[in-house]
């Protein structure tokens, strides 16, 4: 998903202004994040069977990503019917779920992922907005994509059992006013080769250091009707690190006293990646070469979103405990049945024949089952 703008207009593009702004990825220049289990690669129906988008476990059952990511953002918790178009993003959707989700930290190669759990419900802000605006001429005009672009993933079975904070506000401020360093961690394209299709992904999620800005270089507050304090934050990348094409939703992690704490989702990259042409001027431009990187919609933005999840999950809970249990009366009282149930068997002795029923019939003495 994250190509210029000027080359792909899609309505899962991005843009702030007139600058490159592309939608956020994987990481090309990391190293391995196999086996982390701070990230999951999120598989939509439309994919063939890798990661489209990255994800955040943040709990055995929850899913942190950008809104985008989504099956195309119902804000109820359930899918359009199939072939309907979802009024803000105009992309169809499946009557059934559309996005499963893999193992944190998994090798999700072009086969597929062998462990993964089914999303039943996604939340979105009721805020959020697909449009593409006035996008033509390279994206010089009033352009924007996704706003308030963060979302949230429920799935049908657990697939961890680690649970991880999500950042306050006073720990985000923290990391602006000192400009700390933060890990990015995606899965998806990492060659320009694969950006064109000539190669394949192999699967690998990475993870990257950034350093989070304490401005705000591409300011698109102008199109927000609400904006919480750090709803955005963006980031500086290391020279040759990026994220690159096929996966939004890459989560911001930082470590403060031996624990992770989750930044929030990168819906949008800032300058060249690994889709750009090597001999596009770009790559020469000194100010790209100093401020290129992400920018996150952070989560502690987002209560609203997080309270709708959280109390769909904890009534989902009770009704599968529920289900659970009503099977489990209904298996021991089969089992019982079972056991109860009477039999006639036939004894013998001599000439003499009787019928013994029981639950457990037994031959008189004397007397020889037949």
């Amino acid at each position: 998903m994250r190509k210029l703008i000027w080359t792909f207009l899609s309505v899962l593009s991005i843009s702030l202004s007139i600058y490159p702004i592309t939608t956020a990825q994987a990481v090309h220049g990391g190293e391995s994040a196999f086996g982390d289990p701070k990230v999951v690669a999120i598989i939509g129906w439309y994919e063939t069977n890798q990661a489209g988008c990255t994800g955040a476990l943040i709990a055995p059952r929850v899913v942190m990503t950008s809104g985008h990511c989504l099956s195309r953002n119902p804000t109820d918790g359930k899918y359009p019917s199939f072939n309907t178009e979802d009024p803000k993003t105009k992309i169809l959707t499946e009557k059934d779920t559309p996005i499963w989700v893999a193992a944190p930290g998994l090798i999700v190669p072009r086969g597929g992922a062998t462990v993964k759990a089914k999303v039943i419900a996604q939340f979105a802000s009721s805020r959020y907005e697909g449009n593409l605006l006035d996008c033509k001429n390279g994206g010089k005009g009033d352009c924007h994509g996704a706003l308030f672009d963060f979302g949230i993933m429920i799935l049908d079975r657990p697939l961890s059992n680690q649970t991880f904070k999500v950042a306050t506000l006073e720990e985000i401020r923290d990391l602006v006013v000192n400009q700390k360093e933060i890990i990015e961690i995606g899965y998806g394209m990492s060659t320009y080769e694969q950006t064109q299709g000539t190669a394949f992904r192999d699967g690998i999620p990475r993870k990257i250091i950034t350093k989070v800005r304490s401005d705000i270089i591409q300011d698109n507050r102008k199109f927000y009707s609400y904006y919480p304090e750090l709803m955005i934050v963006q980031t500086r990348y290391r020279s040759g690190e990026y994220t690159c094409g096929a996966d939004s939703g890459t989560p911001g992690w930082f470590e403060k006293n031996g624990e992770w704490f989750y930044l929030g989702a990168a819906g949008v990259g800032m300058g060249p990646e690994c889709g750009t042409p090597l001999d596009d001027p770009i790559w020469k431009d000194p100010y790209w070469m100093q401020n290129s990187g992400d920018q996150f919609d952070t989560a502690q933005a987002y209560p609203e979103v997080i309270e709708a999840a959280n109390k769909f999950l904890a009534e989902q809970i009770i009704i599968e405990a529920k289900v659970a249990a009503e099977l489990k009366a209904k298996e021991e009282a089969e089992a019982r049945a079972v056991l109860l149930k009477k039999t006639t068997i036939t004894c013998v002795k001599g000439k003499l024949i009787k019928k013994v029923t029981g639950v457990k019939p037994v031959c008189p003495k004397g007397y020889k089952k037949k």
